[in-house]
């Protein structure tokens, strides 16, 4: 019984699907605040672009706007939007939303405090057979394996704390 369920689920998780188009709308009159920001200095410090210590500080966010119907928000970079749109379009059918995990997966906030961009890139693209579960590779699927980056960046905005639950908006 397990295993079909694991088996449903791979195959779940490993379905190909089309990328949701979000759109980012702006809030008019929204209160801007700046909350904590992390930028990279790749281009600066010289580095690889998948060099552990530069790819792990590639977010900014800014939390505190409110929309129309009074809920918070925060505006992120397009890197982190794009991340954060890669992870519900493929990741968060086995991690959950907002990457707290489930049953079957791992809380990815957690797991990604252990890990630099490297482990991410490798564990993301070969797979991992875990003691509850399997999670597929992804380095066949350019929808995924094209936004290692993206997908690092909104994961450790997440797991730093500087990105809360909830549906983000691109910066304007």
């Amino acid at each position: 019984m397990i295993l079909v369920a694991t088996a449903i689920l791979l195959f779940a998780c490993a379905a190909d699907s089309t990328e949701e188009k979000l759109s980012a709308q702006v809030v008019d009159g929204a209160p801007e605040s700046t909350a904590k920001e992390k930028a990279a200095g790749m281009a600066d410090a010289g580095q690889d672009e998948k060099s552990t210590d530069s790819a792990s500080a590639l977010y900014s966010v800014e939390c505190g706007q409110v929309n129309d119907a009074g809920e918070p928000f925060c505006y992120l970079d397009r890197d982190t939007y794009i991340g954060w749109r890669t992870f519900h379009g493929f990741c968060h059918r086995c991690h959950a939303q907002d990457a707290v995990g489930s049953t079957f997966a791992p809380n990815l906030l957690d797991r990604i405090q252990g890990f630099d961009f490297d482990a991410f890139v490798d564990r993301t693209a070969n797979g991992f057979t875990g003691q509850v579960g399997v999670m597929p590779p992804w380095k066949d699927n350019p929808n995924v394996s094209k936004r290692y980056k993206e997908l690092f960046a909104y994961l450790k905005a997440r797991s730093d704390g500087a990105l809360p639950r909830g549906r983000p908006k691109k910066k304007p």
